[in-house]
């Protein structure tokens, strides 16, 4: 792990103040010579917004000729892990205030019409299932679908795939098990060309997609978010949501003030903007406030930072071990960032308190910034 200097308030900025004054040099020969960007070096550091690595602080008290021991004493430094010094006044974004959770839809009729299905001699000898209200189970399903899947338009054919390098786990562990417990379909999950994962041949189930949930099949260039999924129940939506982020979203920790991979986003991209739009809806219910971007081909949605991290993982969450994985190397790295959950008591949503309604804020689109 690597170590930072963190020295009582005020010393940090009279240490490096010094070091000008003695040198004779400006801030721009001096971040050279310290090979740091003069930036981090006049905000950042002379500010005290965070500490100094220790790799830095040798380099001072080389131009200094002074020793390392001799200088901690002087100036009130003391030698840290870099995960315990991680504090607010590094993560100014942890005092952001998110916006209150308030669906806005006002259906909450979980119910599911199945009458109009048509099941094959296959679909009734396989025994083939559906449910008759909307759950977290379902409405997962559909994100997954929306990430992933791909249901044909010219015959009763479903597939969903994805990486077959980090997603075998996902598809064993949570997937296989959700569409037998959803639909009582065992999936033969198998490595493609390029792919990992399954397809289905099942009128039943093509029928339960297109007739029930609404879901239009063929290329998904222009699909929707599912009327009959617009409930007022925030467990239904987090639940789509986590299916769609975990299959085509992506979670990364950027790096930030000198900090090795500590500044969490969480970034989806895909071909239809208007999902993009109907995601970010439900987003900005959510109380975030995302980035939505659009280029000619793709809308991309980031969420970004501390506290707005806090909130994906308490109400949306990851089921894919790739993702899991990453936040769990995150935290071990960072454990102070973990000590103080973002506050949950400022929710207005079906089951955790009354919803009044309320606007929803504009989009920020910038149609130049290419989505990558």
């Amino acid at each position: 792990m690597d170590k930072r200097v963190r020295f009582s308030e005020g010393n940090q900025k009279k240490l490096l103040k010094y070091l000008k004054k003695k040198t004779g040099f400006g801030w721009k020969e001096i971040s050279k010579k310290l090979e740091v960007n003069e930036k981090t070096l006049v905000k950042s550091y002379m500010y005290e917004y965070c500490d100094i690595p220790y790799n830095l602080f040798k380099k001072i008290c080389m131009i200094l000729c002074e020793k390392e021991d001799n200088v901690l004493k002087e100036y009130g430094g003391i030698l840290k892990k870099e995960e315990l010094i991680i504090g607010r006044k590094v993560f100014g974004e942890q005092r952001k205030i998110l916006n209150l959770i308030n669906v806005t839809y006002p259906n909450k009729n979980l119910n599911l019409d199945i009458s109009n299905i048509s099941y094959s001699g296959s679909d009734i000898k396989k025994k083939v299932k559906f449910p008759t209200r909307i759950t977290k189970e379902l409405a997962e399903e559909v994100g997954m679908h929306f990430g992933d899947g791909f249901l044909s338009a010219r015959k009763y054919d479903y597939r969903l795939k994805g990486n077959p390098k980090n997603e075998r786990e996902y598809y064993f562990n949570v997937i296989k098990p959700l569409f037998k417990g959803l639909y009582n379909i065992d999936v033969n999950l198998k490595e493609f060309k390029r792919s990992f994962g399954f397809e289905i041949y099942s009128k039943a189930l093509w029928k339960f997609k297109v007739k029930t949930l609404g879901i239009k099949p063929g290329k998904k260039d222009s699909i929707r978010f599912p009327e009959i999924l617009k409930v007022n129940d925030i467990k239904i939506l987090g639940a789509f949501l986590r299916g769609l982020f975990d299959t085509d979203g992506c979670v990364s920790f950027k790096s930030k003030y000198s900090y090795k991979n500590y500044y969490p986003t969480i970034d989806l991209a895909l071909t239809s903007k208007d999902l993009i739009k109907d995601v970010a809806e439900i987003l900005f219910m959510f109380g975030f406030n995302p980035g939505v971007y659009f280029n000619e081909k793709y809308g991309r949605i980031s969420i970004r930072g501390i506290n707005a991290f806090k909130r994906y993982e308490k109400f949306i969450g990851w089921s894919s071990p790739k993702n899991l994985n990453k936040v769990d190397e995150w935290k071990k790295r960072y454990p102070e960032l973990n000590k103080n959950g973002e506050c949950s008591s400022m929710v207005r949503a079906s089951g955790c308190g009354p919803g009044d309604g309320g606007p929803i804020p504009p989009f920020r689109p910038i149609e130049a910034k290419e989505v990558k």
